[in-house]
């Protein structure tokens, strides 16, 4: 079986200066037989290139520049689908190929639409053609910005993908970070055509996002992620159904259809049930910044996309707190964002919320309706940093605020709203109600700490605010115990985490005679003074 080398082999079209190349060569070989060269027309096989620099442009139309001449265009221009699902082409266009094999090539592909370039290196390649009518399986290693990469491709209709037509193929690929694999309908033409079947697996999802150039906010700590789905399209809707994946050993399944409206943003819906869900990682996604996280911020979701969402979650969390059994939606439209948490198990009580803006990032203003049942306030207190006495026992909070600006933890001057807390049997920890009358009775002011350790016992506890401008108007503070009751009035400007505010105590059932304590405490939350107020000054508070 004789073989033919060609060196130095250059493909262009055009003449003159109107000459592109196309390929270049370092060598070209292929074996024939004998009796095919007797007749005439020698049918060559087993191809090899060696060092081969290939040059394609894919047209704004999607075609690829495939000469219009020899058996292989031919071929293509003849082939039709078969009813198996593969290819058939007539008789006279059909030809051996046998194998393929690339060595140390390279191939650059120019997209004319996107005016992106494509350029693989240190191609190696190994492809099994029987004849033009026969199915394809192949092989190939390069490298892509400098990355190693390794994919298999099979495919029963070759003629049908090369000439732009749907085709059914089972790609897979593998580079540091990733792997994934691929089974469906593919057109060079116009993409993706039909039903088709993905798995993705990224190990490190940060290498991986930035070699794609794609970094989305909201997915900085994500270390790992993987995917795996049937993909239907139909009409101008993209539907991804048994969606399971994964993200940072988090499971999750469900599906999501993204719907192309014309002359607006894609529309993604769809209905997700996670095993845990980043808040904030969400919020981030979605444009939504409560804390200073990076000095440079990544594109959010919400500058592509609209939004119709449903979400459940089996725990959550928004450092330092945690939610369980968790609803939320999440539904956008235009500039304009509502996330609402339908319900959820906080802190052995209830939360509920919805915050709705506008604008970029919420540029336009958000407002935020909290309201928490029946939870621990100790535990919320604690977990939010609050320094000072603090309110022990079960109670429910309702918040509603308004918010402009980002960054609401380290700018809550920009919030303003009201605030109302409540709660039954319980104990104001940190206020000895027994050591203030105590130093009350011969001491003009002094520390909160001074009078001990103690702590006032309530029955019932009962707080309303309005707040502005990192300060909040204390409407009402009641504490009611047994015997006695306790109420505070007055400003706190919580953003330089001091008081101005008037108490009064009634006394005690044990103390027989004795006047009300009046006092103003004033000071910074950790460690207040109180200044007892003479009986000359009022009888009110």
């Amino acid at each position: 079986e004789p073989q033919v080398t060609l060196t130095g082999v250059t493909v262009s079209r055009g003449d003159g200066v109107t000459r592109q190349v196309l390929g270049e060569i370092d060598a070209l070989s292929a074996r024939f037989s004998f009796l095919s060269a007797l007749r005439g027309q020698p049918e060559f096989n087993a191809f090899e290139f060696t060092r081969p620099k290939i040059r394609i442009e894919r047209g704004t139309d999607g075609n690829l520049d495939w000469s219009n001449e020899g058996l292989l265009s031919e071929a293509v221009r003849s082939v039709s689908p078969s009813a198996t699902g593969g290819q058939q082409i007539e008789a006279a266009a059909d030809a051996e190929v046998g194998s393929v094999r690339v060595l140390d090539g390279e191939i650059v592909l120019i997209d004319a639409a996107s005016g992106r370039h494509f350029e693989a290196r240190s191609v190696n390649a190994e492809i099994d053609w029987a004849k033009l009518s026969a199915p394809l399986s192949g092989k190939a290693s390069f490298t892509y910005d400098a990355l190693p990469v390794t994919m298999t491709l099979e495919t029963g209709a070759p003629l049908l993908l090369i000439g732009g037509q749907d085709a059914v193929v089972d790609l897979s690929t593998a580079l540091p970070g990733m792997t994934g694999s691929f089974k469906g309908e593919v057109n060079l033409r116009n993409g993706l055509a039909g039903a088709s079947s993905i798995e993705l697996a990224l190990s490190d999802f940060s290498a991986v996002t930035g070699l794609a150039r794609l970094r989305i906010a909201g997915t900085e700590s994500w270390k790992s992620a993987s995917l795996k789905t049937q993909l239907l399209m139909a009409d101008s809707e993209w539907r991804l159904e048994d969606l399971n994946f994964e993200v940072n050993d988090s499971r999750g399944n469900g599906f999501l259809a993204l719907r192309h409206v014309a002359g607006a943003r894609p529309v993604l819906s769809g209905t997700l049930a996670l095993e845990h869900l980043e808040l904030e990682d969400l919020l981030q996604a979605l444009s939504i910044e409560i804390g200073d996280r990076a000095d440079v911020r990544l594109p959010s979701l919400t500058r592509w996309l609209d939004f119709d969402l449903r979400l459940s979650a089996v725990t959550a969390a928004l450092p330092p707190f945690e939610l369980t059994s968790v609803g939320a939606s999440v539904i956008g439209r235009g500039d304009e964002l509502k996330l609402l948490i339908a319900d959820s198990n906080f802190l052995d009580g209830s939360l509920s919320a919805r915050i709705s803006g506008s604008g970029e990032g919420f540029s336009g203003g958000a407002d935020l309706a909290l309201t928490i049942s029946e939870a621990q306030l100790g535990d919320l207190a604690k977990g939010l940093g609050l320094e000072g006495p603090i309110v022990i026992g079960k109670g429910s909070v309702d918040l509603n605020a308004r918010l402009t600006g980002a960054g609401w933890r380290s700018n809550i001057e920009g919030m303003s709203g009201t605030l109302s807390v409540s709660a039954g049997p319980g104990r104001l920890e940190g206020f000895d109600a027994e050591g203030v009358r105590r130093l009350a009775l011969d001491r003009a002011y002094f520390q909160l700490s001074a009078a001990g350790s103690g702590s006032f016992g309530f029955d019932r506890f009962d707080m309303s605010a309005r707040f502005a401008e990192g300060s909040a108007e204390i409407e009402k503070s009641l504490f009611v115990g047994t015997g006695q009751s306790l109420s505070l009035s007055g400003i706190v400007p919580y953003s330089r985490k001091a008081l101005a505010m008037i108490g009064q105590m009634s006394q005690p059932t044990s103390m027989v005679a004795q006047e009300d304590l009046r006092f103003f405490i004033g000071g910074g939350f950790a460690d207040p003074v109180i200044s007892p107020i003479p009986h000359s000054v009022g009888t009110s508070p």
